[in-house]
């Protein structure tokens, strides 16, 4: 590799870094506002969508430009086409983020409303998860990769458990039936983020080892 595509390589790298960053940042914020039933931190979370989304461009125009211009082989390449999935795995992450933050203003005007047990201990998890997800990512590891696809098994779990509760909730007092659809709504896109850190971590171990293993882990 010359030294002028390894320092693009590297900036390349630092970029994804930063978005991932924001990410996790807006994730943590989006759970934070729905535990405090915090409408202005939940705003915060919409306005930053867009910063996210003009970082995630930037790095896909920096991973085209690579692939056009320098012609990278083997292991570069790799790299740089697995970085334009993963780039856009962290935008839906943040998008499912703004799902959560925007269900805030409506369980804020539910009396007495409380975070379920499940839902806490399955954003805290999921948020866990994402951390892991994006060390994984920055630094390459494999090992950590294989932690990350381990712990979906968890938040599937717990996000069954939720919808039966909620769905026997809703039964019992139908007038609380938005609320409980409020956080049937909240775990799914807390399951979809975590659906997003598994392909993630298929990706990172995608990089290091060249196979393709998608679907293989499900068959186990």
């Amino acid at each position: 590799m010359s030294h002028h595509l390894a320092d693009l390589m590297e900036d390349l790298r630092s970029q994804l870094a930063r978005m991932t960053t924001m990410v996790v940042d807006s994730v943590q914020q989006a759970c934070e506002s729905v535990f405090n039933l915090d409408v202005v931190l939940a705003q915060k979370v919409v306005v930053m969508d867009e910063r996210i989304d003009e970082e995630e461009v930037k790095v896909e125009q920096s991973a085209i430009a690579l692939l056009a211009l320098q012609q990278p082989a083997a292991v570069d390449l790799r790299t740089i086409t697995t970085t334009i999935k993963v780039n856009a795995d962290f935008e839906r992450i943040a998008d499912n983020a703004v799902n959560i933050a925007q269900r805030v203003a409506s369980l804020a005007q539910s009396e007495g409303y409380k975070v379920p047990a499940d839902l806490r201990l399955m954003a805290n998890t999921v948020l866990a998860t994402l951390r892991d997800t994006a060390k994984a990512c920055n630094l390459r590891d494999e090992s950590l990769a294989q932690h990350v696809m381990r712990s979906d098994d968890v938040v599937d779990a717990l996000y069954h458990q939720i919808v039966q509760d909620m769905i026997a909730l809703m039964e019992a007092d139908s007038h609380k039936a938005n609320t409980d659809l409020n956080n049937i709504m909240i775990a799914k896109d807390l399951e979809r983020i975590a659906d997003h850190c598994t392909n993630i971590a298929e990706d990172v171990i995608y990089i290091h080892t060249g196979r393709i293993i998608r679907h293989l882990h499900a068959e186990s």
